[in-house]
C-alpha cells in the first residue's frame, strides 16, 4: 500500500513560443500549444503530465483537453496511487477518442507511481538503453540551411526536413544544399501527407539521381489513402514510415496486415503512453521499423516518449526534438540533454 492519495487534478494552457517558425506542408505555427496537468497528492508533492493536442492529427484542441479536467477529477479524486493499470483502464474508457488528453493524464499518473515506488518511468518500460540520439526538425522556410548550420554547430548530425505541398523545387534545392554543406549528416524527410503516390516516388528518385540517399520518408500521402501508401512503400528506394495514418492500435494492425509500409512513427500524443507501448510491441512482432516522434512537447512530454523508447530499446529512429524547438526551456528529472543526445537518469 502506498498510502498516497490523489487530492486534486488541474490543467492549464501554456502557449510557448518556438525558436523558429514551424512550417510544414499543411500548417504552420509560431507557438507550441501545451496543456500542463498537475496531480496534487497527499504526500505534499505535485506530479506533472502534458498534453499537446494537434487538431489535424487527432481532432483535439486545447479547449477539448481542458474540457475534460472536471471529469478526470471526478474519476480519480481520492484514488490511492497503487498499480496504475486499473486507473488507466478507466481513463482510457473515458478518453478513448481523445488520445492527447489521455496521454497527459497517463503521464501524470505514471510519474506519480514511479516517484512513490522509488523507480523511474524509463525502468518501468524496461531500462534497455541509457542514451538516445535524436534528429532535429527543419521547417519549410527560406533560411532552413542557416537554421541547420546552427543545429550542426550544436552537434546534431541527423536532420529531418519538412517537405511536400507547395514549392517542391525549393525543397529539393534546400536538400541539395544541406547535403553539400553537411555531407556527414543523415537526412530524413517528412511530407506530412504533402504528396500523391507518383510525386512522392519522383521526389525520392530525383534525390537519388543527385546522389542524396534519404534515410526515410514519413507519411508521403494523405492518411486516408492507404492504397497509395502501400504503392509508395512497395516501390520506394528508401523506408516509408507511416505517421498520421497510424493513430491507434487498430490502425497499426491494419497497416501491418494490408501494406508494405516499412515502419510507423509512434507518438505519445497520438496514441496515449500505453497505446504507444502496445503499437511498439505490435511493430516488433511484425518486424517493421520503429520511430518515436513528438508533437512539440516540452521536456515533460518528451520524457515520456524517451522513457518508452529507451526503456523498450530497439527503436530505429529517434525524433524527440520538441524541447529543443521551444524558446522557453523546461527541466526534466527523467533525462539530461546535451546537443542531440538524450541521456536517461536513473
Amino acid at each position: 500500500m502506498s498510502g498516497v492519495i490523489i487530492q486534486n487534478i488541474s490543467a492549464e494552457y501554456l502557449p510557448v513560443p518556438l525558436t523558429d517558425p514551424f512550417v510544414l506542408s499543411i500548417r504552420s505555427a509560431t507557438n507550441a500549444n501545451l496543456v500542463r496537468w498537475r496531480f496534487m497528492c497527499s504526500n505534499g508533492k505535485t506530479y506533472l503530465g502534458e498534453s499537446v493536442p494537434v487538431q489535424y492529427v487527432t481532432g483535439e484542441t486545447v479547449e477539448s483537453v481542458l474540457a475534460v479536467v472536471n471529469a478526470i477529477n471526478e474519476l480519480l479524486d481520492g484514488h490511492e496511487i497503487l498499480d496504475p493499470t486499473k486507473m488507466l483502464q478507466e481513463v482510457e474508457e473515458l478518453l478513448k477518442l481523445q488520445p492527447a488528453a489521455r496521454a497527459g493524464v497517463e503521464i501524470g499518473i505514471t510519474n506519480a507511481y514511479a516517484d512513490i515506488f522509488h523507480t523511474n518511468v524509463w525502468n518501468m518500460f524496461g531500462g534497455a538503453e541509457a542514451e538516445l540520439e535524436t534528429d532535429v526538425t527543419l521547417s519549410k522556410v527560406a533560411d532552413v540551411v542557416r537554421i541547420a548550420a546552427r543545429y550542426y554547430s550544436e552537434g546534431f548530425r541527423i536532420f529531418k526536413m519538412k517537405v511536400g505541398g507547395e514549392k517542391i523545387d525549393n525543397d529539393l534545392d534546400h536538400l541539395r544544399e544541406l547535403h553539400r554543406r553537411f555531407p556527414d549528416a543523415r537526412i530524413r524527410v517528412d511530407a506530412n501527407q504533402g504528396f500523391d503516390q507518383e510525386s512522392a516516388l519522383a521526389f525520392i528518385d530525383t534525390l537519388e539521381r543527385d546522389g542524396i540517399r534519404l534515410e526515410l520518408m514519413e507519411q508521403p500521402v494523405p492518411k486516408e489513402e492507404i492504397a497509395q501508401l502501400d504503392f509508395v512503400a512497395s516501390r520506394s528506394a528508401v523506408p516509408i514510415i507511416a505517421d498520421e495514418a497510424c493513430r491507434t492500435v487498430e490502425d497499426a494492425q491494419m497497416l501491418f496486415s494490408q501494406t508494405a509500409v516499412h515502419g510507423v512513427n509512434i507518438k505519445v500524443m497520438k496514441c496515449g503512453l500505453y497505446g504507444a507501448d502496445a503499437i511498439a510491441h505490435l511493430a516488433k512482432r511484425a518486424k517493421r521499423q520503429l520511430m518515436i516522434g513528438c508533437m512539440l512537447e516540452s521536456a515533460v512530454g518528451i520524457a515520456a516518449g524517451a522513457a518508452l523508447a529507451a526503456g523498450m530499446g530497439g527503436f530505429d529512429y529517434i525524433d524527440l526534438d520538441g524541447h529543443f524547438l521551444l524558446a522557453e526551456k523546461f527541466d526534466s528529472k527523467e533525462f539530461a540533454a546535451e546537443g542531440p543526445m538524450i541521456r536517461m537518469l536513473s
